[in-house]
């Protein structure tokens, strides 16, 4: 629970500290996210890697007749439709690649805490179950994560908000890395 505590606390930490303290630059950088070329190739990757770690360790019949014919199909399809997706779906593929990791970090997440035998776990998960959900919508609809951004990014108070709220959140999944001891 402390690896997990630190691996969601930190970053959300460092994002809010710099809406925060650098309020027109986050607002420059959450207009231009969505339409970012680089971000949208590494985390598409980094989507599409996760995806295939999963497909090969769960384990179910039905799939696996198809996704490992011969070793290292899972990946090699991985491989393959990270370049595709960046080819033919371009457009917001920042947002389609985070939302993917949005989607599968809380299958990593959850058999990790669901065992602690303390309430400080709730916070994890809830927040799993919130960027699973917000995952699913910004796949799907990716030009309503885009709308958002765009929307928060228009006013410094609600870019101040946003980040605050990152810098909350940051802060309380620190301090669970830091204090609770299971």
């Amino acid at each position: 629970m402390t690896t997990w505590s630190f691996i969601l606390g930190v970053p959300l930490l460092a994002l809010g500290l710099v809406a925060v303290l650098a309020t027109e630059r986050a607002a420059r950088a959450m207009v231009a996210f969505p339409r970012c070329a680089p971000a949208g190739w590494v985390l598409c990757a980094i989507g599409w890697i996760g995806t295939a770690y999963e497909c090969d360790k769960i384990g179910i019949d039905i799939f696996d007749k198809f996704l490992k014919a011969f070793p290292g199909e899972v990946w090699l399809l991985a491989a393959v439709f990270t370049v595709l997706m960046c080819w033919w779906m371009a457009n917001l593929l920042p947002i389609r690649g985070l939302c993917a990791i949005l989607m599968l970090y809380p299958a990593e997440l959850f058999p990790a805490v669901r065992l602690c035998d303390t309430g400080w776990r709730i916070p994890l998960v809830v927040f799993a179950y919130a960027c699973a959900i917000t995952g699913m919508i910004g796949m799907f609809y990716p030009w309503r994560i885009r709308q958002v951004l765009a929307w928060c990014a228009a006013s410094g108070a609600r870019v101040r908000a946003f980040g605050g709220a990152l810098l909350a959140i940051g802060v309380l999944f620190c301090a669970i890395g830091v204090f609770v001891k299971v």
